[in-house]
């Protein structure tokens, strides 16, 4: 993978997250643009590494080389378990010409996501945020990170608004029953 195609990925998911649907000529959808999609996950794992770093500032902690080695699996298995839910739905949903759209923009939209999620955590663990502040703060980060995702389904599944409101949830419920279960 070169640094032009992350560079032009990025901007294709920028490009959705304003709700743009251009952003998906910008990635590469083919059957191994699919596979090196998963490698955004590597842009992840230092956000991810730096909201830890912050959490550890605000709220009782692991050390942080522990809390990273207890991170990992459950990023690693939240990452995949939604498309593969999405793939054994696929044909049901009449998405099977999209799918592959979908996990590719959903893959390179993850670092844009994380990004969102984390400025809150970051500034209550700088000190610029407080108690409710940080709490109202985090709570718009998420309402926007979940905004994106429902954005990226309705534009490279092609899915009605109650459709992807659904995945949307779906998501969701499996995102947070891996965190439940790895206790990550």
């Amino acid at each position: 993978m070169t640094g032009a195609e992350v560079a032009r990925s990025l901007e294709g998911a920028w490009r959705l997250f304003r709700n743009r649907p251009d952003g998906l000529t910008l990635l590469d959808r083919s059957v191994d643009g699919f596979w090196r999609s998963f490698t955004a996950l590597l842009f992840v794992i230092p956000i991810d590494a730096i909201s830890l770093l912050a959490l550890s500032r605000i709220a009782v902690q692991p050390p942080f080389g522990q809390a990273i080695l207890e991170r990992l699996p459950t990023l690693a298995i939240d990452w995949i378990a939604f498309p593969i839910i999405l793939a054994l739905m696929a044909k049901p949903l009449g998405v099977t010409k999209t799918y592959v759209s979908y996990v590719v923009a959903r893959n390179w939209a993850a670092p844009l996501s994380w990004i969102i999620v984390t400025i809150p955590i970051l500034l209550q663990g700088a000190g610029f945020l407080g108690g409710q502040l940080a709490i109202i703060a985090t709570i718009v980060s998420l309402i926007v990170a979940v905004r994106y995702h429902y954005l990226i389904l309705r534009i490279a599944l092609g899915v009605t608004v109650e459709v992807a409101v659904a995945l949307v949830v779906v998501d969701l419920v499996v995102s947070f029953m891996i965190v439940a279960m790895t206790g990550g």
